[in-house]
């Protein structure tokens, strides 16, 4: 009786590996990258045509701008905690609901503590320019009415790579090898984002979502070398823990 038991315990173990396998591989990543036929993965990047897994990207559902009506804005901080290189450049993209992009990706770099601020803008906006703030990022397009999606990325090829921070400054001191200062992951989704559509016409707006950054729904740290050490990194990724 015990034999039979084990064989339809087995039996119904090994059908659940292969359904889960199954349904693995129909799923595929709702972020995946430049991917044109092939699947993003979980781990690490996706080759050299600047497609990262999807527990390398940050994404925000909505966002807008009307001539003189509406435009968009988003704040990108560095919180400077343990796990953080002090210096992590991004690549964010604004694209529109046809599948377009709104303006050529901006990239940037936010440095430990600091903040870089956001514009998606008509091209003719009168005082929400390069000209009167020039410490912005811009994404400028035609002044049509116009709606999508953002995508945001690491600059670095291999954000799962700690450096060691030797080439790296913060708080105006280099970093060296053996210290913690700059040691880091340069992972995008490891900065806090913050947006807002801003309805000019009302003097008013609404928040943006964010999915996939430091704020998302993951609570837990990320353990690194569990085995060996017990250091525990800031979260990062979309819902991996």
């Amino acid at each position: 009786m015990k034999i039979k038991h084990l064989e339809r315990y087995f039996k119904r173990y090994f059908i659940g590996i292969a359904m889960t396998a199954f349904i693995a591989l129909l799923a595929g990543n709702a972020f995946g990258d430049a991917a044109a036929t092939t699947n993003a993965t979980r781990d690490f990047s996706d080759g050299t045509n600047g497609a990262y897994a999807n527990n390398y990207i940050v994404a925000s559902p909505y966002w807008q701008v009307e001539d003189g009506a509406s435009y968009t804005f988003v704040a990108v901080s560095h919180s400077s905690l343990s796990g953080m290189a002090s210096q992590i450049g991004v690549v964010i993209n604004a694209i529109t609901s046809s599948g377009s992009a709104y303006d050529t990706a901006e990239s940037f770099t936010v440095t430990a503590g600091a903040t870089q601020r956001v514009f998606i803008v008509p091209t003719n906006h009168s005082t929400i320019n390069s000209t009167n703030i020039t410490t912005a990022v811009f994404l400028s397009g035609t002044s049509d009415y116009t709606y999508g999606h953002l995508r945001i990325t690491p600059q670095a090829s291999h954000p799962q790579v700690m450096t060691d921070g030797a080439s790296l400054t913060h708080n105006g001191e280099t970093g060296d090898g053996n210290s913690e200062r700059g040691n880091g992951f340069r992972d995008s989704t490891m900065l806090s984002y913050w947006g807002s559509v801003i309805v000019e016409a009302q003097t008013t707006g609404f928040a943006m979502e964010f999915i996939g950054d430091m704020n998302d729904s993951q609570g837990r740290g990320v353990c690194g070398m569990c085995n060996f050490s017990s250091t525990v990194y800031s979260p990062s990724g979309v819902n991996l823990q």
